[in-house]
């Protein structure tokens, strides 16, 4: 029942999306029942849908982790493309011109590489200017993304370092809630790393996510120096 438009992204959807295995049946799930934002998604994992726990458990802070696959429809949706009524197909798979022939293209690829195609039927900037707006969005998106990395890394050796102070010592709801925090801020961080367009389907949700990202691991990194009694 859904408007055509909508559809053009739903097909897109299926696939480019976050979900998981339901670990008995290995039914695909989307983890949508919340919201299609990360926090929201955050949220419905935390209930341990079906017993589904963790996708890996790192090896350093022997946290439960998060893999994120591609929710490039989630965050796109969110967007404001998306909101003024863009689907995925009008940018990634315009229409062309030839011979006279109007026709829908099937070469799914970067709209950087048919600007006038898939942006100028709407925008009526310059090519080199649309160029540009994207390459800045997402060179201030990757600075921010490898940011956070980097102070997720950070948390994950200051929980490492805990199990280096002896047990009766240690602090295990502080140490609990370090690792609930870098699980946490590594699900942000990774929820736009694994996305595929640095950030540009939605710039605002993404900067703000990254940056949730990194406090959440400060505050890890804190909850760990509690839990060795390094900090208080």
């Amino acid at each position: 029942n859904a408007p055509r438009e909508d559809m053009r992204s739903y097909v897109c959807g299926q696939c480019h999306a976050e979900y998981y295995f339901e670990p008995e049946t290995k039914r695909v799930v989307f983890p949508w029942d919340k919201g299609l934002k990360p926090q929201d998604m955050y949220a419905y994992y935390k209930e341990v849908p079906s017993g589904f726990g963790m996708d890996w458990q790192h090896p350093d802070s022997l946290g439960k982790m998060l893999k994120a696959q591609h929710p490039d429809f989630e965050l796109a949706s969110q967007g404001v493309h998306a909101k003024s009524g863009v689907s995925c197909a009008d940018c990634h798979m315009p229409y062309m011109r030839q011979d006279g022939r109007k026709y829908t293209s099937h070469w799914v690829t970067s709209p950087m590489k048919h600007i006038q195609a898939s942006c100028r039927t709407c925008h009526t900037q310059s090519e080199q200017w649309l160029l540009e707006r994207v390459v800045t969005t997402q060179k201030h998106v990757f600075d921010l993304q490898h940011t956070a990395g980097l102070t997720i890394a950070r948390a994950h050796q200051a929980i490492a370092k805990v199990r280096t102070v002896p047990a009766p010592n240690i602090n295990q709801k502080e140490l609990d809630a370090a690792r609930e925090l870098v699980r946490n801020a590594q699900w942000l961080w990774d929820f736009i790393a694994a996305e595929n367009s640095m950030g540009f389907h939605n710039p605002d949700q993404t900067l703000n996510t990254l940056g949730q990202s990194i406090d959440l691991a400060h505050q890890a990194i804190a909850a760990a120096g509690r839990a060795a009694g390094t900090n208080h």
